[in-house]
């Protein structure tokens, strides 16, 4: 674990989309894969334990599009076929489980088929950065 000033390349030249915040990054590869890294106290990593991972680890699955974070303690990403997945700490509802409780790998958030997690038109829609 080596805190770094300038920017360094992960390995492999895949790497689609990558979101981050809150000492914990997400990144999808062109083959679908969804990949995790950071800071895990509540599960924000999807690994179905706490276990902070200083190098990326895959979630489960490979049909995942865009991840995303949706706070210091929580995460999730849309699928290819417009689902919502969420994990992590559930305070205040924010992984619209309909709960407050954690969860430490992916469930999909009732009911959802959404082109992004954005507002607009479709077309708009798949070129947005979350």
């Amino acid at each position: 674990r080596t805190q770094r000033s300038s920017p360094t390349q992960l390995p492999g030249t895949t790497w689609k989309i990558v979101s981050g915040t809150g000492g914990k990054a997400f990144a999808t590869k062109t083959d679908g894969t969804l990949w995790a890294w950071g800071y895990n106290a509540q599960g924000q990593l999807g690994q179905g334990d706490t276990t902070q991972r200083s190098s990326p680890v895959q979630i489960p699955g490979t049909t995942w599009d865009r991840p995303t974070t949706l706070g210091q303690n929580a995460s999730g990403a849309l699928k290819t076929d417009g689902t919502i997945w969420t994990w992590g700490e559930g305070a205040n509802g924010i992984l619209g489980q309909n709960d407050t409780g954690d969860t430490n790998s992916p469930v999909q958030v009732p009911g959802t088929t959404w082109i992004d997690l954005g507002g607009a038109s479709s077309q708009v829609r798949g070129q947005q950065s979350l």
